[in-house]
């Protein structure tokens, strides 16, 4: 039976969108065809002997307009499975949010409070180690919420494996299918089991490493979906170096340092140490050596080092400021890249498949692959969302004092299984 009217169609095209739907509409394919024959069959004695019965069988039809997937709802309906029930689904309360995991991971510390008595320089070391807190908690948050959302898109991959799979079945059961290629979809099947148990010992990690950053009286914390990124604010990369710079406890000290022991020495001590370290350049590699009658002043030497180290800190936090805002923006890209044009594409290319499906154009298999490459790209979508997360949050760290320790693990938004092999 086909879909053959354009408002089928369209619903068809909105059960799709659902991995549940999709189970239904995929694992009809041979029940159907063998319920059509023996109502058929029915039908044609029964109107033989009551031409009455013609009417009755018609409005009996007509009860399932979408022929495969009316059928096999009524199956379900009639032939229920048993509901397998998840613990962690059924957890009660409101969702701990980024904002409650750092206060409920901060309050718990007197450390971090602010005493009388404390240097400038004490305060900010303190804040720069809570911003080191600060920072553990919100990767921690992302890891945990995008694991436990990762979750649902490995189960809609294997709801699809399983929708093939018990196709097979009945397509080798009735002979349709040789074993190798019923083995064929057993085989996504089972690699689907292996990726949602996976996904599921990620969501587990990532949960107990918040727990032991936020604390609380079980690890079990029911976690929202990933919000939104914020709003782009493209800010001059002088103004954020800048505050870095301002934030950096070390630096504003060693600046300070260099100047106050470049002012104790004379220019012409200075000089002299310029002089010779110019000398020692044009040497080459080798370290040049001082003449044993020269006058040397240990103090200018010392003052013109500190102020060089004191360079090279602001080179090094200016540089953390540049490489963690290319990374956000790269990662902002590609999840924005991912979210608006790879997932469309994925999205408008299964609605076109099931169009060919409806056709006889494509095979169910067909069907079945476009619907996994079309949750993949949501997968990756997500991938690439906590990604830009993640970045932003070091973005965040490095404007607070912190060194840049993040990386960039780029998440292809593209990413597809192999098609199976074709068969009706």
């Amino acid at each position: 039976m086909l879909f053959h009217s354009t408002g089928t169609r369209a619903q068809t095209r909105g059960l799709l969108c659902k991995p549940a739907a999709l189970c239904l509409a995929l694992a009809a394919c041979v029940t159907v065809t063998q319920a059509q024959a023996q109502a058929a069959h029915h039908s044609a004695h029964t109107a033989a002997a009551n031409p009455s019965s013609w009417t009755d069988a018609n409005d009996s039809v007509g009860q399932f307009p979408q022929g495969h997937i009316d059928l096999l709802r009524w199956e379900k309906k009639n032939h229920p499975a048993l509901p397998v029930a998840n613990p962690k689904e059924a957890l009660a309360g409101e969702p701990l949010s980024l904002d409650q995991a750092l206060s409920q991971a901060l309050q718990s510390q007197p450390r971090w409070l602010v005493r009388a008595g404390m240097s400038a320089t004490d305060k900010a070391q303190l804040n720069t180690s809570r911003q080191a807190q600060v920072l553990q908690v919100k990767r921690a948050w992302t890891e945990a919420v995008a694991a436990h959302q990762s979750i649902q898109f490995n189960r809609q991959i294997l709801e699809a494996a399983e929708a093939g799979t018990e196709l097979a079945e009945r397509m080798a059961r009735t002979g349709n299918w040789s074993r190798a290629r019923q083995m064929q979809e057993e085989l996504l099947l089972w690699d689907a089991r292996t990726q949602v148990q996976s996904a599921e010992l990620k969501a587990l990690q990532t949960q107990l490493t918040l727990w032991q950053r936020v604390g609380g009286q079980s690890h079990l914390a029911k976690l929202p979906e990933l919000p939104d990124l914020p709003a782009l604010d493209l800010q001059p990369l002088a103004t954020l170096e800048a505050q870095a710079l301002a934030a950096h406890w070390e630096w504003p000290v060693a600046q300070a340092d260099a100047r106050r022991q470049l002012q104790g020495q004379t220019a012409s001590s200075l000089a002299l140490v310029r002089q010779a370290l110019a000398q020692h350049t044009s040497t080459g590699l080798a370290a040049a050596t001082l003449p044993a009658n020269l006058p040397w002043n240990h103090a200018a030497e010392n003052a013109l080092q500190t102020q060089a180290d004191a360079d090279a800190m602001q080179r090094q936090i200016r540089a953390d400021v540049r490489i963690a805002h290319a990374v956000y923006l790269s990662a902002r890209a590609q999840a924005e890249q991912s979210q608006n044009e790879v997932q469309r594409l994925h999205t408008a290319l299964q609605q076109e498949s099931l169009l060919r499906y409806n056709g006889m154009l494509q095979s169910t298999w067909d069907l079945l692959a476009s619907a996994r490459q079309r949750i993949l790209s949501e997968d990756a979508a997500h991938q690439a969302k906590r990604q830009a997360w993640l970045a932003w949050h070091d973005l965040q760290a490095v404007l607070s004092g912190l060194p840049y320790s993040g990386g960039m693990n780029t998440a292809s938004g593209t990413s597809a299984t192999t098609a199976p092999a074709q068969g009706h």
